[in-house]
C-alpha cells in the first residue's frame, strides 16, 4: 500500500528538546518513514506506512513521552 500522512495535533510541548523527543520516538517505530515536529505549532506531520506501523501505535508512542493527543488530522 501507499505511504499515507497524518498530522498529530500535540498538547503539552513547550521548547525545541520536546518536538525533538516526539519525532526521534516516532521515528524508531517500523514503518515510519519521516516525522517533522514543530512545537510552536503544537504539531507532528508524519509519513508512513500504513501496513507496517497502525495510527494508534504513533498516538501512544506520544502519550507514552508525557504529550497529550488532542487530535489528528489525515
Amino acid at each position: 500500500m501507499a505511504d499515507k500522512k497524518i498530522t498529530i495535533v500535540i498538547e503539552g510541548m513547550h521548547c525545541n528538546h520536546c518536538s525533538q523527543a516526539i519525532a526521534d520516538g516516532l521515528k524508531k517505530l517500523k514503518g515510519v518513514k519521516s516525522a517533522d515536529v514543530l512545537f510552536t505549532t503544537g504539531k507532528a506531520k508524519v509519513v508512513y506506512d500504513p501496513d507496517v506501523v497502525k495510527v494508534d501505535r504513533m498516538l501512544a508512542v506520544v502519550k507514552e513521552l508525557g504529550y497529550t493527543v488532542k487530535g489528528t488530522k489525515e
